[in-house]
């Protein structure tokens, strides 16, 4: 995970055993193309729901999902940072089309982190794409704004159940898939919706959870307002620590710090600047880059800053949808050199 972040090998004899272990990708995609290749499956997912919703295709669709699933877990391997914030400052496709995506990269992530295979990711990054496929067909009316009704809220409980006999209508039969759409509301300490308890949960199910959770956080939804990244993580471990792994919740926090990837932050000199990467081993100084020049204005280019420095450091967290005046200049972000002076001064 540290080196995915661009954390530096700091001896041959480093080096060696990560190749003996068998840690070791070959970047194939440039990392620029990662943010674009992004936009193209989210693409896919909103054509997928779309044809879902309206009863087409619907032999075809969890190939499709297993394709998508696969190709997620490539592209985001290349720069998961460059892919989390694609999906951050995502705000043309539907809410549910979003959620699941973040929900994917999240999961895909912290299933890395615990040791998971290939296989198991891709398979982890397919009940995530489909975690509320059950909530599609119930979702009339859900996007009108105010409180939801009773009947709203048990609609809403059915979803998790009702996405399971849809999967296994399609075709589904894999057990970490259908065990983690179902269990995806359940919580450690019995307070989900069928009270199930933490020796009753899958690892997929606990990693489903958590990202489920926090993507939901950080998305705005006509009845509730969204949450920033620092909140959402101080309410997820202080409020709500007895309900997830701790384990897992650890993991999210070191590895999308307070500011995660496509946060979109005023700086001390006023300049608009959007998170890049999180800093490894530090929670609140994110390497991020400038889009704005201190009065606002978009900038030809963007300029990599140091938030360590008090000059640039973090004074406020914007709404992303900002970011939308600045989207040429976004893709070319991961592309900085974060070494070179202008970083610094």
């Amino acid at each position: 995970m540290l080196l995915l972040r661009g954390e530096q090998i700091a001896s041959e004899e480093q080096a060696e055993l990560i190749k003996q272990s068998g840690f070791r990708h070959e970047r194939t995609t440039r990392l620029a193309s990662v943010f674009e290749g992004i936009s193209h499956q989210s693409a896919s997912l909103a054509a997928i729901e779309k044809d879902f919703v309206e009863h087409r295709d619907r032999a075809t669709l969890i190939p499709r999902i297993k394709v998508l699933a696969r190709d997620l877990v490539d592209v985001a391997d290349n720069d998961p940072d460059a892919a989390f914030a694609n999906i951050h400052l995502e705000f043309v496709r539907s809410y549910t089309v979003v959620h699941s995506f973040m929900a994917a990269l999240v999961s895909s992530r912290l299933a890395l982190a615990r040791g998971l295979d290939r296989a198991q990711r891709i398979t982890l990054v397919s009940a995530a794409l489909t975690h509320d496929i059950g909530f599609l067909a119930r979702r009339k009316g859900f996007d009108a704004s105010g409180d939801l009704s009773a009947e709203q809220r048990a609609n809403i409980k059915c979803h998790t159940g009702d996405g399971v006999q849809v999967l296994q209508d399609l075709g589904v039969d894999d057990r970490l898939w259908l065990d983690a759409v179902r269990d995806h509301h359940e919580y450690l300490d019995g307070s989900g919706y069928a009270g199930k308890k933490e020796g009753e949960l899958s690892l997929a199910a606990r990693i489903l959870a958590l990202a489920d959770s926090y993507s939901a956080m950080l998305r705005p939804r006509p009845y509730r307002e969204r949450v920033v990244a620092r909140t959402a993580l101080e309410t997820l471990y202080v409020d709500e620590l007895a309900r997830y792994d701790g384990s897992l919740l650890e993991i999210l926090i070191w590895d999308f710090g307070f500011y995660p990837p496509g946060s979109l932050l005023r700086l001390a000199n006023r300049e608009i600047a959007v998170a890049i990467r999180n800093s490894p081993g530090i929670l609140d100084s994110p390497r991020v880059a400038s889009l704005t020049d201190p009065h606002g204005r978009p900038l030809v280019r963007p300029f990599a800053r140091d938030t360590r420095n008090p000059a640039f450091a973090i004074v406020d967290t914007l709404d992303p949808a900002m970011a939308a005046r600045s989207a040429k200049q976004i893709g070319e972000c991961w592309s900085l050199d974060f070494t070179a002076p202008s970083a610094r001064k």
